[in-house]
């Protein structure tokens, strides 16, 4: 953080001064009980991206038990400056009520002793905490009552420093592994339930599949949402790493999450793909930290670390030492599949999947629609080595052709799903599955989420 961020005590005795000012004006106005919130954060730097993720976090917890405990809200003024933001609310109801209930979000919110949250009554009075029974606020490092500590400037501010960062860090990793879970375990779900898929499971049939369907993918998906959660952990609890550094960790995760797949499916290969490519980024995710609005950030974090695999995986192999179908494909035609695809940062989904789901979207399709639309334009496209092992080079090639030719006539949403049901029919005869194209599908749903 840079200096220039930081704020002196005449900035923060001019920001109490302008609070003070709103809050009577507020109060002339409606003559009414005032909520007035802000954070505590020590030091001259009361503004980085935590800071305003734990004031945000406050301000829907407050608004909610507004809303909860029955209170109009009649105005709220919101302050977006250097030395920290601010809210006001004006409020019908008991002055003593609201002090009661932000009280208890304090004391048991897990970033409650962050929060400043102060009651004036509709006469300008502010209610102490001792007023209506409760302790004063404990001390953020030895938790004693009182003000003593910070008047007396028993500890030092870098202690305090500390203390806040790591309690910011504490909850807004778990905050992003929980939420980039959430967001990948969408993806698989929304990926599967897109319909029509050509030669692929969706809610219609099981495409050219004979040892699974709909619901073998439901269970699938929903088993793999604590390992997404897991790894994303990992990305957010090694930033100080470098992410080339991340994959070794990541390693022991994805198997665990495969072993789970196969336990929870029989043995069916449902999500081995996508177990590789959300699990990096949801790593990549948690390792930049939430919020993110550039997929190309996620994408270029992730293409870090992939890259190892390439060679640790690639680098080596024979034909004899070949021991999944990926390594057998890029063995006999070199092509590096979701490996290549994830080290080189997506390329297919940079290209093809976002802009046709992007454009698909403004074009007023649902999530689901739009999914076919991207799926065609990934089909048509990326290299799959699903279809490659089933089918050959050369039905690659004819089925890319087919779609190509479609796709240049700028076909509309009806056109795209009376193809895609013909396709699947075609792909259903051939015995043919774009699986990987699908794991690229679940990819780009994801970005599009955890950037939304």
């Amino acid at each position: 953080m840079d200096k220039a961020d930081q704020v002196s005590v005449w900035d923060m005795a001019e920001a109490r001064d302008e609070r003070a000012l709103r809050q009577r004006t507020l109060l002339a106005k409606y003559g009414a009980p005032l909520v007035s919130y802000t954070l505590n954060i020590a030091g001259p730097i009361k503004r980085f991206s935590r800071a305003d993720r734990c004031f945000s976090v406050g301000k829907v917890q407050i608004e909610a038990m507004l809303k909860q405990k029955g209170f109009s809200v009649l105005e709220c003024i919101g302050t977006d400056e250097k030395t920290g933001l601010a809210a006001l609310w004006a409020v019908k109801g008991s002055a003593e009520e609201l002090k009661t209930i932000c009280t208890d979000l304090e004391e048991k919110h897990p970033l409650g002793r962050l929060f400043d949250i102060d009651i004036l009554n509709g006469d300008g009075q502010q209610l102490s905490r001792r007023t209506l029974g409760f302790s004063e606020r404990g001390c953020l490092i030895c938790g004693n009552a009182g003000p003593n500590c910070a008047r007396e400037r028993l500890h030092p501010l870098e202690e305090i420093v500390c203390r806040t960062e790591a309690m910011l860090d504490a909850y807004f990793v778990e905050e992003d592994a929980q939420q980039i879970a959430k967001h990948a375990l969408s993806a698989l779900l929304y990926e599967l339930s897109a319909t029509p898929k050509p030669g692929l499971v969706d809610r219609f049939n099981n495409g050219a599949h004979s040892d699974m369907n709909f619901f073998t993918f439901l269970d699938s998906a929903i088993a793999l949402g604590p390992h997404f959660h897991a790894m994303a952990k990992i990305g957010a609890l090694n930033r100080a790493l470098p992410a080339e550094d991340l994959l070794p960790l990541l390693r022991s995760h994805g198997i665990q999450a495969e072993a789970e797949m196969f336990a929870t499916t029989g043995g069916v290969n449902t999500h081995k793909g996508a177990i590789f490519s959300l699990g990096i980024l949801a790593a990549a995710s948690g390792y930049l930290g939430l919020p993110i609005s550039d997929p190309d950030t996620i994408l270029s974090a992730a293409a870090r670390i992939a890259a190892p695999a390439m060679q640790s995986d690639l680098g080596a192999l024979t034909p004899q030492t070949v021991s999944t179908h990926g390594e057998e494909i890029f063995v006999k035609y070199g092509l590096t599949g979701i490996r290549g695809e994830a080290a080189a940062g997506f390329p297919s989904v940079r290209l093809w999947g976002l802009p046709a789901l992007r454009h698909s979207l403004a074009e007023g399709y649902s999530l689901g629609e739009a999914g076919i639309a991207t799926l065609l334009h990934l089909m048509a496209h990326v290299e799959d080595t699903n279809l490659i092992r089933r089918g050959g080079l050369s039905s690659l090639k004819l089925l890319q052709d087919r779609l190509l030719e479609f796709l240049t006539t700028q076909p509309d949403q009806e056109a795209i799903l009376a193809y895609a049901a013909d396709l699947d029919l075609w792909c259903i005869q051939r015995n043919l599955s774009p699986g990987g194209s699908a794991d690229l599908l679940a990819v780009t749903y994801l970005l599009h989420f955890i950037t939304k």
